[in-house]
């Protein structure tokens, strides 16, 4: 018998498909039946694995023949708020299931560790509670709500803030990230010690043992319901460690090749005891990150968040969220030095860059080499976009430099305006250093990137 997390992995695997043509009312045998003939779903596709993980666990009929409904795409919902449920042929159990971050969601993401709650949490709310609504659901079912990665973040966030908390059992958060100082605070403003206590109760955090995004943030899950799974990924795969698809895999011989192959099963890895290295380093960040002032706070993530976006078709976020100035110089001037301290001086960081630079694994009893593969066409995008904002910055240099001369005598001879002056030009040329230096550091490593094959010499480390 499958327990309710494993079915609930399970699910979220299936959500990174994004199978639009799935009918509301469609079992998941229907769904793995219609997807057997899709070439993405064929050994070579981008979703062989998750297709591989949902075929095979759905010969349990626990999950063959749940069935599908309130498709969010179906609700007229925005794209980021992609989820559904899957209900037992009886109704008596429903799974409410949150995908990971969007295309646009990212600088959402980063709201999210400063704001008490951003508007993608919030529409994952409307959502919840439309779909309790619609279906009556009661307390005589067993409702269960989960997401992995930014869907485990909205599930927690609506098993904190939504009104139908008496109807929910149990919320299951697979490497979603925790919250804000100011979040926390104000559940347990609303809710009381006792109240907060009983809605994180029912949260269980489900992570991989070297994942690096469940650590963002403050975390409200108990400390006795984090469980660690094993989370095996070919060493030159770092995006592994945070796919959900690969605490369903393991790494066989192939013996054609005798190379080292992902092999996915139906059934999760065992759990181990503790993180691994690079888990390890990533919670250590990230609690030196969340000590920072808020304002420092947010403009780090900012920026981080954005620079991720633009491996996506959006290029500012799904609300309009747009990068500014301040949040650049904030990750220039306390980001960076924050990450290069944390490496180079916590023992943490030195595991991680022994692991890293040795070619030993980040887990405790894998071996080899890793190789960060890098997409050198995106570092040429972010060049791009950091020459851009050293030319506007030169601009508004300029422009301090013109109203300075425009100035009347009597105001070019207070002490107070020239100072200010001077300070704000001073900033700002400081700035353009900064980011000349970044740029041309970027360029160079393109053109290195560029000049190297990786995919033959594997004993290169592009770190």
């Amino acid at each position: 018998m499958l327990t309710d997390e494993e079915i609930s992995m399970v699910l979220n695997t299936y959500m990174y498909m994004d199978y639009k043509e799935a009918a509301d009312g469609m079992t998941v045998n229907e769904i793995v039946k219609d997807l057997s003939d899709s070439n993405d779903c064929q050994e070579g596709g981008i979703h062989y694995g998750e297709y591989t993980v949902l075929a095979q666990a759905a010969e349990n009929p626990e999950i063959g023949e749940l069935i599908i409904g309130n498709q969010s795409h179906l609700l007229s919902f925005d794209s980021g708020t992609n989820a559904c449920t899957f209900e037992t042929g009886d109704g008596s159990s429903i799974y409410v299931v949150y995908r990971g971050t969007a295309d646009g969601e990212w600088p959402d993401n980063g709201l999210g560790m400063t704001e008490v709650s951003t508007l993608q949490q919030e529409r994952a709310l409307t959502y919840f509670e439309t779909v309790v609504e619609k279906e009556h659901f009661s307390q005589e079912q067993k409702l269960i709500i989960t997401g992995h990665s930014k869907g485990g973040n909205k599930a927690q966030y609506v098993t904190m803030a939504t009104k139908y908390n008496n109807l929910l059992d149990a919320c299951y958060n697979i490497d979603g990230q925790g919250f804000s100082e100011a979040a926390i605070q104000n559940w347990k403003n609303t809710y009381g010690e006792k109240g907060y206590l009983d809605r994180t109760s029912r949260i269980t955090g489900i992570y991989g043992e070297n994942d690096y995004v469940n650590v963002l943030g403050c975390s409200i899950v108990p400390k006795d319901q984090v469980h660690y799974v094993k989370t095996p990924v070919k060493v030159e795969n770092f995006a592994g460690y945070h796919d959900i698809k690969y605490m369903f895999a393991s790494l066989e011989t192939d013996p054609k090749t005798g190379k080292e192959v992902s092999v996915f099963h139906g059934r999760k890895n065992s759990y181990v005891q503790e993180q691994g290295k690079l888990g390890s380093y990533a919670s250590s960040l990230s609690a030196a990150v969340m000590n920072l002032p808020p304002d420092k706070r947010d403009g780090c993530a900012a920026a981080l968040m954005q620079l991720m976006e633009l491996s996506g078709d959006k290029k500012t976020g799904i609300n309009g969220e747009k990068l500014t100035l301040s949040d650049l110089a904030d990750f220039f001037g306390t980001g960076i030095p924050l990450i290069a301290e944390s490496m180079l001086f916590t023992q943490n960081g030195k595991d991680m860059l022994e692991s890293a630079l040795f070619r030993k694994s980040f887990s405790q009893d894998m071996n080899g080499k890793i190789t960060a593969m890098v997409d050198y066409t995106t570092l040429l995008r972010q060049v791009q976009m950091l020459m851009k904002m050293e030319e506007e910055l030169e601009n508004a240099c300029s422009r301090i430099e013109d109203i300075s001369k425009k100035l009347s005598v009597y105001m070019k001879n207070s002490w107070m305006i020239n100072m200010k002056l001077k300070t704000e030009g001073g900033k700002i040329e400081k700035d353009i250093m900064e980011m000349n230096k970044l740029s041309s550091m970027l360029e160079k490593i393109v053109k290195i990137y560029m000049e190297t094959d990786v995919t033959a010499a594997d004993e290169i480390l592009m770190i």
